[in-house]
């Protein structure tokens, strides 16, 4: 936690050093600012399913990572986002997010991943990494100086890798096994956002985005659909910096057929998230 204070206080600082004096020198009205920084706490709580099938082709035990591996639910995290206003309405925005979940328990019935067999009463250590970058462009299609109405398309730059270890059966032979699963996923989206200024210093807003795909890229097929939901308040305390409330859910349901992982993934997640944003 003192990292995190003290992270979000070093970017906001580095923030205002960047600025240029002129900048410093006017006022920042709401909807016009050149360049948005946010950075923040989420805390998502999670449900996830995966399935890693075997080289093959054998389909293996769909496994929920909360129920039979003993992940937690919930988790903390850092989501940064940065947004370059090139003119009155159009946007780019770049973010980031990234979790790492892993857990050490005593299976309750077989499950299989991939080409191992790990049996109820083995204990396995398995590990999650998902990043995201979201990349995205918007345009507004309604602006004035209450309502702002854009529409968004960007891809969803998602990196996964999964790993478990323990006392497993492979081809009838027992003993120590590891099982690995990686993916890249650029992931289209489509969106639309909504943002309504109550007072120059307080504005609400939200957004939804949906895309169901299918994508070949980087030796790796993807196929499935995703979409994503969030509200949230802002509200200035100066010119320059403010602070913010959001709630994100998340969708993400993967079919993958690739050298490196064939199988299925799908997560949700919901939660809240608390940041700082500056603006000039």
């Amino acid at each position: 936690m003192k990292k995190a204070r003290s992270l979000l206080a070093l970017i906001g600082l580095f923030i205002f050093c960047i600025m240029p004096q002129s900048a410093v020198a006017d006022e920042v009205y709401p909807g016009e600012e050149m360049f948005l920084f946010q950075l923040g706490y989420f805390l998502p709580s999670f449900d996830t399913k995966l399935r890693v099938d075997n080289a093959n082709g054998t389909i293996g035990d769909e496994v929920n990572l909360e129920d039979d591996l003993g992940f937690k639910h919930e988790t903390t995290t850092i989501m940064g986002n940065a947004t370059w206003r090139m003119s009155p309405r159009n946007r780019l925005s770049l973010g980031y997010f990234g979790f790492h979940r892993g857990s050490d328990h005593v299976l309750n019935k077989d499950i299989t991943i991939g080409d191992n067999t790990y049996a109820a009463g083995a204990t396995v250590s398995s590990a999650i990494d998902f990043t995201v970058i979201p990349i995205s462009y918007s345009f507004s299609f309604i602006k004035t100086d209450e309502w702002e109405f854009a529409g968004t398309f960007g891809l969803q730059w998602s990196t996964i890798t999964f790993d478990a270890n323990g006392s497993a059966t492979v081809g009838g032979a027992g003993g120590a096994a590891h099982a690995r699963a990686d993916a890249v996923a650029p992931l289209p989206l489509i969106g639309l956002d909504l943002t309504y200024y109550i007072f120059p210093e307080w504005s609400v807003g939200g957004n939804i985005g949906v895309f169901s795909y299918k994508v070949a890229a980087s030796n790796m097929d993807f196929q499935g659909n995703i979409a994503t939901a969030n509200v949230n308040t802002d509200w200035w305390f100066s010119n320059y910096v403010g602070a913010g409330l959001a709630v994100n859910w998340f969708s993400f349901d993967v079919d993958v057929e690739g050298a490196k992982w064939k199988g299925s993934f799908n997560y949700q997640y919901l939660g809240p998230q608390i940041y700082l944003t500056g603006r000039f």
